[in-house]
Parts: C-alpha cells; sequence; structure tokens
C-alpha cells in the first residue's frame, strides 16, 4: 500500500520560486539584453527567446533539488533545458499565430497579441514544462499515465497567459515604475512607452511563472512511504523493546 500526500513545502517553494524567477527575468532582461547587443550580437535573441525560461527552470530545479526531490545534476540541466524550449516553442507559437491566425481572427487583427494567440503559447509552454517535470519526477506512474496528468494540467497555462497579459495596465506598470526606479529599463523609457509591449511582458512574465511554479508543485508526487519501506522500521522498533537498552 502506497501512503502519499502532497508536499505543501515544495509546492510554495516552487511557486515563491517561479515568482523571484519573474523578477530576475524583468529585472535582467534590459542590461542582458544591452550587454548582448555590444559585445556578443549574435547572441541577442537569447535574451528574448530562451532566457525568461532559462532562469524559470534554473530555479525550479534548485527548488526540486533543495527539497530533495532532484539529487542527479543532469535533472537539474533537463529541465532547465526544457524550459528554456518551451518558453521559445511557446513564443513562436503565439507569434506565428498572431501572423497566422486560420482565419479565427478578424483581418485589421492580424499581427496583434489576441487572447486566442495566448491560448495557443500558453498551452504550448505549459505543455512542454509540464510534460518534462511530470515525466522526470513521476516515476511511480506509467509514461502514459505521467503524460496524461500533464495533459490534464495543461490548461492551467493559457489561463495564465491571458490573465498575466491582461494585467499590463496595473500589475505590469507597477512592475515597470520599480524596474524604472532601479535603472533597469531604456532610459528614454516613460510610462506612456512601457504601457504598451513591456508592461504585459512584464505582468505575463510575473503570473505565468509563479502560477506555473504552483502547478508543478501540485504536479510532482509528495515523498511517499510504501508498506515494503515500514515493515523494516517496525521489525527494528520491536527487536529494540524485547532486547532491551544494551
Amino acid at each position: 500500500m502506497n501512503l502519499q500526500k502532497r508536499d505543501p513545502a515544495l509546492i510554495l517553494l516552487t511557486s515563491s520560486g517561479g515568482l523571484v524567477s519573474a523578477l530576475i527575468t524583468i529585472g535582467a532582461n534590459f542590461p542582458l539584453g544591452q550587454f548582448l547587443a555590444s559585445h556578443h550580437d549574435k547572441l541577442l535573441d537569447f535574451s528574448t527567446l530562451f532566457w525568461p525560461g532559462f532562469v524559470f527552470g534554473a530555479i525550479i530545479s534548485g527548488c526540486l533539488a533543495f527539497r530533495g526531490y532532484s539529487r542527479g545534476l543532469w535533472r537539474a540541466i533537463a529541465i532547465t533545458v526544457a524550459s528554456s524550449a518551451a518558453y521559445f516553442l511557446a513564443f513562436t507559437a503565439a507569434a506565428e499565430f498572431s501572423l497566422h491566425p486560420l482565419g479565427l481572427v478578424p483581418i485589421e487583427r492580424i499581427g496583434e497579441v489576441t487572447d486566442l494567440a495566448l491560448v495557443v503559447g500558453g498551452l504550448t509552454g505549459g505543455f512542454c514544462t509540464i510534460c518534462v517535470v511530470s515525466l522526470l519526477f513521476n516515476s511511480g506512474d506509467t509514461w502514459q499515465r505521467r503524460i496524461l496528468k500533464a495533459i490534464s494540467w495543461t490548461p492551467a497555462g493559457a489561463v495564465l497567459a491571458i490573465a498575466g497579459w491582461a494585467l499590463g495596465p496595473s500589475l505590469g506598470i507597477a512592475l515597470w515604475q520599480i524596474i524604472h526606479s532601479l535603472n533597469l529599463t531604456p532610459p528614454t523609457e516613460t510610462v506612456r512607452n512601457a504601457q504598451g509591449y513591456p508592461s504585459h511582458m512584464f505582468s505575463l512574465w510575473a503570473i505565468w511563472q509563479a502560477g506555473m511554479g504552483l502547478v508543478l508543485g501540485f504536479v510532482v508526487k509528495g515523498k511517499q512511504s510504501t508498506a515494503e519501506e515500514l515493515r523494516p522500521r517496525e521489525s527494528s522498533r520491536i527487536t529494540k523493546l524485547v532486547s532491551g537498552p544494551a
């Protein structure tokens, strides 16, 4: 018999880790892009297409290792690489759908970030991220069950994407003002400029990464004890009681 439970500490840790990763992503986005543009322009796309996923994957893998779920370096590398790839695929899928919406949005809105584009991107990034974590850390289940679990949680990625983008005028601007006060935004950028793409991306990163961190905390099975593991412990206790103190 399996005695299985959730790990509230892990859930709190991964959700907090997701929020921290979003703040790092937001704060380092402009300085990193500026540095790469002036020194390594061939790597400039990294800050746009891979940096958010890289930071998120690295911090989530650290959270899992801290709680004792991941003891091998290869798992940390796998999560970080997979998360980077997931963000790239999500960004690409949303951008492609915005340009080629298959007749699902009015012609005048082609090229805009629509809710449908956010759904496509959120589902893509959510499935890739959750699927990798489920496959790596739910070894007690069959691979079919692990993938099914990932699919069942995938809609959360779409909901988080829509909510994050919608909060651009409020949460996004608040985050921008904090980052701007630390001189981590373009010097010529104003609040009016930030009310467009920057504020929406800031809130999207904050909501999606914190929310996905929470989801991953639920996806990973809590540490469990089996009847076979408990028997040796009980046997040891009985032996000590019978033999008495040495």
